[in-house]
């Protein structure tokens, strides 16, 4: 069952893409949720000047060696981050794959939003080349 939202959320695309018309494009509610989580895990820690805890270390594990337990490990810290910088999400599962020789990691992250029912999931893939 899909939860039907009326305009709860809008946030400006963390891309700065603008329209025909010079406005910044906004993203309103679902998606504005997954643009938090996007933004969340492709900031380096450090990378925003006044708040430098702000972000992931998701770009600094891509040529780690990924076991068992430093998957266990990144899980938890993406985790963490994601719904220490958005208290809209509640973070059910974080499922990471390595690819070593292409340099690469896909997540998967299932969630919810605070006060919805739905599962909704996110999947990114973060690569070696920045």
């Amino acid at each position: 069952m899909t939860t039907q939202l009326g305009n709860i959320w809008s946030e400006i695309d963390y891309h700065f893409v603008k329209d025909a018309q010079g406005v910044l494009k906004t993203d309103v509610n679902v998606a504005a949720v997954m643009n938090s989580i996007d933004c969340i895990l492709k900031t380096r820690r450090g990378e925003r000047v006044f708040l430098p805890e702000f972000g992931s270390i998701l770009a600094g594990m891509v040529f780690e060696p990924m076991n068992a337990t430093s998957i266990k490990f990144l899980s938890r810290t993406l985790k963490d981050d994601i719904e220490r910088w958005d208290d809209r999400v509640n973070i059910l599962a974080v499922d990471i794959y390595s690819d070593i020789d292409r340099g690469a990691i896909s997540i998967t992250i299932s969630f919810k939003i605070r006060g919805l029912e739905d599962i909704l999931r996110y999947q990114t893939e973060v690569n070696g080349e920045g």
